[in-house]
């Protein structure tokens, strides 16, 4: 069976349809849906009299989702960069999983209630972590739902959060976002962590975050 390395890409909106035809040509299959992302700016900021404000915590992006063949990844990473790159903050990143560590960096995903995503936020902006994706998903736990009466709803609103960060701070964004999103109550969601192989910054087009 050959090696296959997933490569995860959150790029602006505005580039992705070049990226589809990009992928329609070389015959990569991909899965896309769109998200909301912001850098480590926190969002599009301008300089107000006083002090920056935030004009748009959150920006329109595009989430792409392939698995290629090993020796295949580092021509898809490349095509990524050429397409979706202007040189301007927000560009995107790119994350290659080899099912492997190789880099000191780790890929947080947490899944809470859609209630709590704003407090998670605003507490992980408080420990200087800004950079992150987010949508909207629907999920449920072991107990299968929620029964009210005779509906059954099997499938509960949720948010995905992403983020990547240094091994450094694996435990202190975990702690911020397990005490924020905590209600006690069946359904607070989960978090996952999982190792990066390598990230690329799209703007600049080198690794690392």
């Amino acid at each position: 069976m050959e090696n296959l390395v997933e490569i995860m890409a959150v790029v602006r909106k505005e580039r992705s349809y070049d990226i589809r035809k990009k992928l329609v040509s070389e015959g990569i299959p991909y899965v896309a849906w769109n998200v909301k992302g912001r850098g480590k700016e926190g969002g599009l900021r301008y300089k107000g009299f006083i002090r920056d404000r935030v004009l748009m915590p959150f920006l329109p992006k595009t989430a792409f989702s392939i698995w290629v063949p090993e020796e295949d990844y580092k021509f898809v990473v490349d095509m990524f960069i050429n397409v979706a790159h202007t040189g301007m903050y927000g560009d995107g990143k790119i994350f290659v999983f080899k099912g492997e560590g190789g880099s000191n960096m780790k890929l947080i995903k947490a899944i809470v209630r859609p209630e709590k995503a704003y407090e998670v936020i605003k507490a992980l902006e408080k420990k200087n972590i800004k950079a992150m994706t987010m949508w909207d998903i629907f999920g449920r736990g072991r107990e299968g739902g929620v029964q009210v009466g005779e509906a059954l709803y099997d499938e509960l609103a949720k948010t995905m959060i992403m983020l990547a960060v240094e091994d450094k701070d694996v435990s202190k964004a975990v702690d911020v976002i397990t005490k924020t999103a905590h209600s006690g109550a069946y359904g607070d969601g989960k978090i996952f962590v999982l190792d990066i192989s390598e990230v690329w910054t799209i703007r600049t087009k080198s690794q690392g975050l």
